[in-house]
């Protein structure tokens, strides 16, 4: 799994936006990226800064470009919505589990024979 910095996420942002513009699918775009679908879906939803993407190289080398990073407040905000993520997934996981069970439980009372040959 490559992790890409935020300078990266930020040109792959624009190279999709670019290609997306020229027509090309999703699929396409993933490809020509080397992500996921899933990757951009996740790196569109950041909260980054779009205008830091094309950043001129400075001909000296010497002075260091602004970066805009995430503030706290922003970090703070994105965490928060996170962990609410986080708690309703994990509430439909374990719904998802529990009605699993009880649908073992009733296959298994309605078919014991079938349970039997199993074990």
């Amino acid at each position: 799994m490559k992790k890409h910095s935020h300078e990266e996420i930020l040109l792959k942002l624009v190279r999709a936006d670019e290609l997306a513009r020229a027509g090309n699918s999703q699929v396409e775009i993933c490809k020509a990226l080397g992500v996921s679908v899933m990757t951009l879906h996740r790196w569109r939803k950041l909260p980054l800064h779009k205008t830091d993407a094309v950043v001129p190289a400075d001909p000296a080398g010497d002075a260091k470009a602004p970066t805009n990073s995430p503030t706290m407040d922003e970090m703070r905000r994105v965490l928060e919505e996170l962990t609410l993520e986080n708690q309703r997934l994990r509430k439909i996981v374990t719904d998802l589990l529990l009605e699993k069970m009880r649908l073992e439980e009733a296959s298994a009372e309605a078919f014991p024979v079938s349970q039997a040959r199993k074990a």
